[in-house]
């Protein structure tokens, strides 16, 4: 099996397994695909913010919708300026990232009464920075794989309640704020009517705020996890995109900024994780049916989501001498029951998979988005490596931790 020109047994020779692996070529047409949705796009850095990827957006003109102070500190690191970067979030972390965002000029999109009030608080306070802001709006409805990913709706603590605008508008006027922006974002993984729906309503909420300068639509572009079936066409949105604008135009007798900021489906598809086949398990349920395991050495530490959302992921073994196709369950090595590969609702699903022996290697699909960014310590295991394949080159873009890495804070 090759990633572009590349064997990945190559890539485990050279780099060992655990390691995240990207591909150029598949990042590029992500990109060449999503940029002339909207006028403006940003990249959801929190989905996958080395910096290589980071600067790659850079080179072809993406902006960055960053949710913490330090996403916004390795945007700069990445060399993105302050006017491309936006900060969206419901809370500041810490009670300073307010000044710092004024400070340091960047555009805070609020998604809570309590930090526009905190904006404005700092903003008077300080007595510079920009009077423009945005807000974060929760319309009430989301979209998601599962309620974990549904940011939109009476369930997410996402946004402010589409009936508190006025509040909004109050929290404005006290500390002389111009609400510049408006912004939603319900969840990932909806169709183009959901979109359309969402879209729509956003326009409607965007016509009672006379200083509105930019509309933000959010991310939310389906990505088709299933190898064996076909991505969604998401150039239907651009048409969708295209008459909110005039909606917009018309109403408010200028143009509005339009903007949109997908994660997933910039960086889902070129990211792969590559492990290694550690041994095989079997057990006996209560009808005496065998189930049999694949233990690995991915764990929910180096890939959360099968585990935190149920998520599906492509799988394939490589091996000289892999056997016949058989119901397997992919787990990993963590002391958890639910560090599983191959699960739904809590439970483990089998899947058709050629059996594997000890040593082969096992490939993961559709990782670029919230693999490595959402990985951890647990276990004392150290953080493992991130390459970039660009045909038949393969470049090391984050080193392998060691345990002195994971224990240099310790005191």
């Amino acid at each position: 099996m090759n990633i572009e020109k590349v064997d990945v047994r190559d890539i485990a020779k050279q780099f060992g397994t655990p390691v995240y692996v990207y591909s150029l070529r598949a990042l590029r047409e992500a990109i060449a695909e999503i940029m002339p949705l909207s006028p403006v796009v940003r990249f959801s850095m929190k989905s996958c913010s080395n910096a290589k990827i980071l600067k790659e957006m850079l080179n072809f003109g993406i902006k960055i919708d960053a949710v913490s102070i330090s996403e916004i500190q390795r945007a700069f690191k990445a060399g993105y300026p302050p006017k491309d970067i936006c900060l969206t979030s419901d809370v500041f972390f810490n009670a300073e990232d307010a000044e710092f965002c004024l400070k340091n000029q960047i555009f805070c999109s609020c998604g809570s009464l309590g930090m526009l009030e905190e904006y404005g608080e700092t903003f008077q306070r300080l007595g510079f920075g920009s009077d423009g802001v945005s807000i974060r709006i929760n319309p009430g409805k989301g979209s998601g794989h599962n309620n974990r990913t549904n940011v939109g709706g009476p369930a997410s603590s996402f946004g402010i309640w589409h009936e508190k605008l006025d509040e909004a508008l109050a929290i404005a006027r006290e500390f002389d704020l111009q609400l510049t922006g408006m912004h939603t974002h319900i969840g990932s993984g909806g169709d183009m009517e959901h979109l359309s729906r969402i879209t729509g309503k956003l326009v409607e909420f965007a016509k009672q705020f006379p200083e509105l300068r930019v509309v933000n639509f959010g991310g939310g572009l389906p990505y088709e996890y299933h190898s064996e079936k076909p991505q969604v066409d998401i150039g239907h949105y651009q048409p969708i995109l295209e008459e909110r604008a005039r909606e917009l135009e018309a109403h408010f007798g200028r143009p509005i900024t339009c903007e949109i900021e997908p994660g997933r489906r910039f960086v889902a598809g070129c990211g792969y994780l590559i492990g290694e086949v550690r041994s095989l398990n079997h057990t006996l349920d209560e009808k005496k049916k065998r189930l049999d395991y694949v233990l690995t050495n991915v764990g929910f530490c180096h890939l959360l989501r099968p585990m935190a959302y149920g998520a599906y992921h492509p799988i394939w073994f490589v091996g000289d001498e892999l056997g016949e196709e058989t119901d397997l369950i992919v787990a990993g090595p963590v002391c958890e029951s639910g560090d599983l590969l191959t699960q739904k609702n809590d439970e483990p699903v089998a899947r058709k998979l050629p059996l594997p022996q000890r040593g082969d290697l096992m490939v993961i699909g559709g990782t670029g988005a919230y693999g490595y960014v959402m990985s951890s310590n647990y276990n004392s295991q150290p953080l493992i490596p991130e390459v970039m394949v660009d045909g038949d080159q393969v470049v090391l873009i984050r080193r392998r931790q060691i345990l002195d890495d994971v224990i240099r804070e310790e005191v």
